[in-house]
């Protein structure tokens, strides 16, 4: 299965990236609400891996993935995420829980991004001082997944209560997902999800997510997913993973993460640092790391981090927790 799965995969991976240009505009662009939850919050390595993470999804990561894959965790797991993202936006609290009971696992996140300082202005554009405009958007989400076939096939469902408050015009919006994985061996893993179900383009543009993962031997994972969204075009994600061998460092796991999206251009990014880094022009690529430690305190201990060039925008950085007990 190894030898033929890898070149079909490979030669898909080439293909798409030819095309990726062409799916990165779309005159729907901006146009549906709740874009706060486009922003990849909630899980590093999923960013790291240029958002190729529908078919990797596994335990309280999955909840805004694919919530099929809430029924890969084993033991009861709690996440935490901080995102920094551009403009001085930032994201400092997502939360998630996992709880395996037998082959069904419950889980649920939480998440809140809170903007403020905006000017007002009038209806001839003038700058009203004595008043401002703040933005408090964030979601909740209760999912619930089980496993099948002697853990090959996976399937989960969520329930999810968008809110969204711009200069106090608040919309609260429930939504569901469906996802399912496929894991037919231990080498490759399918995925398919349906988010945001149930709401209309303007309060919640709903997403379609399908792709595949190779575990390339026991250190590598190779990933790719197409993404749909109704207020934009298809937008594809790559990313690969290599774990260090754990016997050469004796105390835990080290893993080192590349990945690619396709978007529009973001210009180029004038600071110092990114520039000798070369990454002053690297629109869509996301670097990042995890270390993963079983012997903290008798807890299993996983740290990971991403980072994504932005161009004339900035850079985008965020960091997750998790533990496992």
């Amino acid at each position: 299965m190894t030898k033929r799965a890898t070149p079909v995969l490979l030669m898909c991976l080439w293909l798409l990236c030819g095309r990726a240009s062409a799916w990165a505009i779309s005159e729907n662009a901006g146009t549906g609400g709740a874009q706060f939850m486009k922003l990849s919050q909630g899980s590093a390595r999923a960013m790291a891996l240029g958002q190729s993470y529908v078919a990797l999804a596994e335990g309280s990561d999955a909840l805004t993935w694919n919530p099929a894959g809430l029924a890969v965790a084993q033991q009861r797991e709690a996440a935490y995420s901080y995102l920094r993202y551009v403009q001085d936006v930032d994201a400092p609290l997502y939360m998630a829980y996992a709880h395996p009971m037998g082959r069904t696992v419950w889980g649920g996140n939480i998440a809140y991004l809170s903007v403020g300082g905006f000017d007002v202005r009038d209806a001839n554009g003038v700058p009203q001082s004595d008043q401002e405009a703040n933005v408090r958007d964030g979601y909740g989400t209760l999912g619930v997944a089980r496993s099948f076939w002697y853990e090959k096939l996976f399937l989960g469902g969520a329930l999810r209560v968008v809110h969204e408050d711009i200069a106090s015009s608040v919309h609260d919006t429930v939504v569901g997902d469906m996802g399912v994985l496929y894991k037919p061996n231990g080498v490759l893993s399918l995925g398919f999800a349906l988010q945001n179900i149930g709401a209309s383009k303007e309060n919640v543009p709903g997403v379609t997510r399908g792709g595949a993962a190779l575990r390339l031997g026991d250190f590598f994972n190779l990933g790719l997913e197409l993404n749909k969204a109704a207020d934009s075009g298809t937008h594809i994600g790559l990313g690969g993973e290599f774990q260090l061998p754990e016997q050469y460092l004796d105390v835990g796991q080290v893993t080192f993460r590349m990945g690619y999206y396709n978007a529009e251009s973001m210009g180029q990014n004038y600071d110092a640092t990114i520039k000798d880094l070369r990454l002053d022009r690297a629109s869509g690529l996301s670097f990042g790391f995890g270390v993963y430690t079983s012997r903290a305190f008798g807890y299993g201990i996983a740290l990971d981090y991403a980072f994504v060039p932005f161009g004339a925008l900035g850079s985008v950085d965020q960091i997750s927790i998790k533990v496992k007990f």
